[in-house]
C-alpha cells in the first residue's frame, strides 16, 4: 500500500514508490512468494465459493490466486490506497480469466463489515505506524468465525549463498528506513500478540524462507533499492553515492549464476474472529 505522505511532518508513509514503478518488483516478488503464500492460505481453509478480502493488494497478484480457488461462486475484493496500482490489478484481471473487484480504501477501514470469509495482508503491517488498527479493521470485515491470516517479515534474515556484504548493506538500510517512516521491519514474531489484543483466536503460526535462484527471482530486490530510493535519501539512512554502491553489489550478486537469495524469513499466521464476540 502507498502513500503520498512525506514523512514525519505528513504523517509516516509507505516506503516503496508504487504505481506503475513498483509493478515489475511486484510481479517478481509474488514469483518467489507463490507457493508459500497459497499453501499457508489453503492451510486457513480456503476453498471454492469463499469471499475473500485481498488487503493491500497492489497490483492484484494475490488476489487473482485466490480467485482461481474460490471459482465463480466466490468473490475476491483487493483494497489499496495506491490508486496507480488498482488500475493495473484492473486492467490485468481480464487477461487473468478471474472476477476480482478492486477498491481504493486504507487497511485500518473495515470493509464491508462482517462480509468476508477470508481477510488476508501479506507485506503490510510492517509498514504500518498501527499495525492494531488494521488487524481490527480485518477481523471486523469477516464474519464471526472467519479467517484472518497475515504474512508478514523478520528483517535481518535476508542472506546470500555464498554471502555477500551487499545484502548485508540492504537490509540495514530498509529497516532504518521503514523504521523512520513509521513501520516495523521485525514484525514477525510480533503478530501472535497482535492477534490476540485484536480479539482473534490464533490457529497457527509458521515461519517460511522462500529461496531465489533465477537472475529474474533475484532482481527484484534490485528495483526494491530502486524503489525506495526517494524514502532511503529522506531518511538519511544513506548518501546517494553509498545507495549507488549498495545496487551495484546487489545487482552483481543477483546476476551471479552460482549464487542464491533467502528472502527474510517469513511468518505466517492465521485465526479466527470468534464466533461469538466478546463484549
Amino acid at each position: 500500500m502507498a502513500s503520498d505522505d512525506g514523512g514525519p511532518e505528513g504523517g509516516p508513509s509507505y516506503s516503496i514508490h508504487g504505481g506503475t514503478a513498483d509493478a515489475d518488483r511486484l510481479e517478481r516478488q509474488a514469483e518467489v512468494m507463490r507457493a508459500a503464500t497459497m499453501a499457508f492460505l489453503s492451510r486457513t481453509g480456503l476453498q471454492a465459493g469463499w469471499a475473500c478480502l485481498d488487503v493491500g493488494c497492489g497490483t492484484g497478484q494475490v488476489s487473482f490466486d485466490m480467485a482461481r480457488v474460490t471459482g465463480p461462486t466466490g468473490r475476491v475484493t483487493g483494497i489499496d490506497t495506491d490508486a496507480e496500482a488498482l488500475s493495473i490489478a484492473g486492467r490485468a484481471a481480464g487477461g487473468q480469466g478471474v472476477q476480482v473487484r478492486f477498491v481504493c480504501a486504507d487497511a485500518a477501514a473495515p470493509a464491508q463489515g462482517d462480509a468476508f470469509d477470508l481477510a488476508f495482508a501479506r507485506l503490510v503491517l510492517s509498514h504500518l505506524a498501527d499495525p492494531s488498527a488494521a488487524l481490527r479493521a480485518m477481523r471486523q470485515s469477516v464474519r464471526p468465525g472467519g479467517v484472518v491470516a497475515v504474512e508478514d517479515l523478520y528483517t535481518g534474515t535476508l542472506r546470500s549463498d555464498p554471502p555477500d556484504h551487499a545484502l548485508d548493506r540492504l537490509q540495514d538500510i530498509y529497516s532504518a528506513t521503514v523504521r523512520f517512516h513509521g513501520g516495523d521491519p521485525t514484525i514477525g514474531p510480533r503478530l501472535r500478540a497482535l492477534f490476540s489484543a485484536a480479539g482473534l483466536q490464533v490457529a497457527e503460526e509458521k515461519t517460511v524462507v522462500n529461496l531465489m535462484t533465477t537472475v529474474e527471482q533475484k532482481l527484484f530486490l534490485v528495483e526494491l533499492v530502486d524503489n525506495m530510493r526517494e524514502s532511503i535519501l529522506q531518511a538519511e539512512v544513506a548518501t546517494a553515492a553509498q545507495l549507488d554502491q549498495v545496487r551495484a553489489g546487489v545487482d552483481r550478486a543477483a546476476r551471479r549464476p552460482g549464487t542464491a537469495f533467502h528472502q527474510a524469513r517469513m511468518h505466517q499466521v492465521w485465526g479466527r474472529r470468534p464466533s461469538v464476540d466478546q463484549g
